[in-house]
């Protein structure tokens, strides 16, 4: 086939994913599926092959982005029932003070929301917003749009969340750089987003009823396990911050240290990112759990309670990369590369403007993340990009994901409905605010790109 044929066999692909999902409200793992065997077909796979390419496809992703995802989730669901996120706010409201409470519920949701995903720990926090809006008063956007883009800002570019973590396997990305890597652009985009946040708060005014903070406060679930003291802040944050150091250690071990030493022989098993979060795991499970009078059977039961709400973003994760695969085996994928890299326009560029695109069209951050990467890969692989460039674009793919979040974004209900923020004030806030987060966390990403792509 032409070049032009197989890439309109790309566009066509993509369109046919984003009409699934938009019109015809089709699960996005069952749309990247059905898109990637009409590719197969139409892209001159043998008929006999093309179950075989499509396994071949989810199962090369799978085969770590599934273990990350997992035990990562497993890790936010003790620390939540533990009752992690509680301790975590209140310490931040002791030590800013009641007049900086929307920066500490925005601190809140940076450190907890590492672990947990976005839709599920801002529920989990909900209650805690509405305790301090009831207690401080004033404009509840003032609150909730702090905590909202803090918790987005890690989602879409900090391992071990589903989208980045997927993202970077299909580029071919070191996990432990991106992570290395992600807080430098993370940190800016929050502080940056907490400004904003304040700023859009004045435009508009959400009252916040009695009635409101009874109906969120008993949102969260019941999860079954018996309630005891809850746990120091320090054993809170060493928690997270556990699994994160030894992978961050395993990546610098790999740079630093000559390959055979015996610390990087061992840190490059236990700084391993599933190795890694595995240790985490079982360390909360004893501290958080067991020592805190967590029986075997409570124990099993935060564990079990992880694994639903994750199953879905798994297999979308997995589609995406079926996806991608199916692209690299038609030939589409060069052929696309071909044609981005005679654009002219800079990879990081074109790797965030069509990572924002596609999130504006159907609105998960995931999707879009695991849509855009197959795309860019071969156009990095002509290219040629080092360890540290490839980290960097799977970054200039995340903060693209981000950008232009509206009605066709389910945290965008979730957010608005819990918060009872109207639409049209949701949309001139919450998507002013993702949007504008997205371009600095670019313009940060870029700024490394040209410094660090002298270094490699």
């Amino acid at each position: 086939m032409t070049t032009t044929t197989l890439v309109l066999l790309g566009l066509a692909a993509v369109a046919v994913i984003l009409g699934l999902i938009i019109k015809g409200k089709v699960h996005p793992f069952l749309a990247l599926m059905i898109a990637a065997a009409a590719l197969a077909l139409a892209g001159g796979i043998p008929l006999a092959e093309v179950v075989p390419t499509l396994t071949t496809g989810m199962g090369n992703t799978l085969g770590s982005v599934a273990l990350i995802v997992t035990l990562g989730a497993m890790l936010g669901r003790i620390i939540e029932v533990s009752g992690g996120a509680d301790v975590l706010a209140r310490w931040l409201l002791e030590k800013f003070g009641e007049k900086r409470a929307p920066f500490a519920l925005g601190a809140t949701g940076f450190i907890f929301g590492i672990p947990v995903f976005v839709d599920v720990g801002l529920i989990v926090l909900i209650p805690i917003v509405f305790g301090v809006a009831r207690r401080l008063g004033g404009n509840m956007l003032a609150y909730a749009l702090p905590i909202v883009i803090a918790m987005l800002t890690v989602h879409v570019i900090v391992p071990p969340h589903p989208g980045i973590v997927g993202g970077s396997e299909l580029l071919g990305a070191d996990i432990g750089l991106v992570l290395l890597l992600s807080f430098i652009p993370a940190i800016p985009m929050w502080l940056f987003g907490h400004w904003l946040a304040m700023r859009l708060s004045r435009t508009a005014h959400v009252d916040v009823t009695q009635d409101d903070v009874l109906q969120s406060v008993g949102g969260t679930g019941h999860t079954g396990v018996v309630q005891t003291k809850a746990p120091s802040t320090g054993l809170v944050l060493s928690m997270i911050a556990l699994p994160l150091v030894l992978i961050m250690l395993q990546t610098t071990s790999s740079l630093v240290l000559p390959e055979g030493d015996a610390v990087r022989t061992v840190l490059s098993m236990v700084g391993a990112s599933p190795m890694a979060l595995l240790i985490g795991v079982v360390t909360a499970s004893i501290l958080l759990g067991y020592r805190r009078g967590w029986g075997r059977e409570e124990t099993e039961h935060v564990i079990n309670s992880a694994l639903p709400p994750v199953a879905a973003v798994i297999l979308i994760t997995g589609a995406g990369g079926m996806f991608g695969y199916v692209l690299r085996e038609t030939g589409v994928s060069e052929a696309v590369a071909e044609v981005l890299g005679g654009t002219g326009l800079p990879i990081i560029l074109l790797a965030y403007i069509m990572a924002a695109l596609i999130r504006a069209a159907q609105g998960s951050a995931t999707v879009a993340i695991l849509t855009t990467a197959p795309l860019m890969a071969p156009l990095a692989a002509a290219q040629g990009l080092a360890p540290v460039q490839l980290a960097l674009l799977a970054l200039s793919i995340g903060v693209g994901s981000m950008a232009l979040s509206h009605v066709n974004d389910s945290l965008f209900w979730v957010w608005s409905r819990y918060f009872r923020v109207p639409t049209g004030v949701a949309l001139r806030t919450y998507t002013v605010l993702c949007t504008a987060t997205s371009v600095v966390g670019f313009v940060v990403v870029s700024v490394l790109w040209f410094a660090l792509s002298g270094l490699s």
